[in-house]
């Protein structure tokens, strides 16, 4: 897949998992990605219904806080470390990986108590994915090519040591078909991307 849509794809995920939904995700839900992504959500009548704030409100929050805050959690750190605590200091590798390649985050904004949170993990490829664009569309192949290893670096290290386990049980967990189709197909678009970038390499 080329570099701009799988920043889309990433991008979109990102929305997804970062916060609950507000009128523009609904909007990208309702739109040809969200409806290529996710027809199971759409036949359900998940999207339909978050185009309804009061039900929006009633039901899709709700199940968004069940598998963010309430059940499941979606930080790096707390798969990766022994004690099972979520690193919110400079100690933690994520946010040590995004300094070096000059991201900042900013938590308050994300909402978020640390930097490995899945959705800014899944903006920081994003953001890497459309830099790969840009550098191709220069042209400037080593550019490029440097930017897809920082990629597969990254994938493999912040998002496939862990991500996998917590998006399954998003899929075990979550009561409304969105966010349980939204991390199946996730599941399967980072395993076929790292395939991707690995072939490339």
């Amino acid at each position: 897949m080329e570099a701009q849509g799988r920043a889309n794809l990433y991008g979109f995920f990102s929305r997804l998992f970062i916060r609950e939904l507000d009128d523009e995700a609904v909007a990208l839900l309702a739109g040809p990605l969200g409806q290529d992504l996710l027809p199971e959500a759409t036949a359900a009548g998940d999207v339909a219904l978050a185009a309804d704030p009061a039900r929006r409100h009633a039901v899709l929050d709700p199940d968004y806080t069940h598998i963010t805050v309430v059940n499941v959690v979606p930080y790096a750190s707390f798969y990766l470390r022994d004690d099972a605590m979520v690193e919110g200091g400079t100690a933690n590798p994520a946010a040590e990986f995004l300094k070096e390649y000059g991201f900042e985050v900013d938590l308050v904004a994300a909402r978020s108590l640390a930097p490995d949170h899945i959705g800014i993990l899944l903006e920081s490829m994003a953001v890497l994915a459309n830099a790969e664009a840009e550098a191709e569309a220069r042209p400037d192949p080593a550019y490029a090519a440097r930017i897809r290893q920082v990629q597969r670096t990254f994938l493999q290290d912040h998002l496939l040591s862990w991500a996998p386990v917590y998006l399954y049980a998003v899929e075990r967990c979550a009561h409304s078909t969105l966010y349980r189709e939204a991390a199946s197909v996730l599941m399967d678009f980072l395993g076929s991307d790292a395939q991707d970038l690995e072939a490339e390499a």
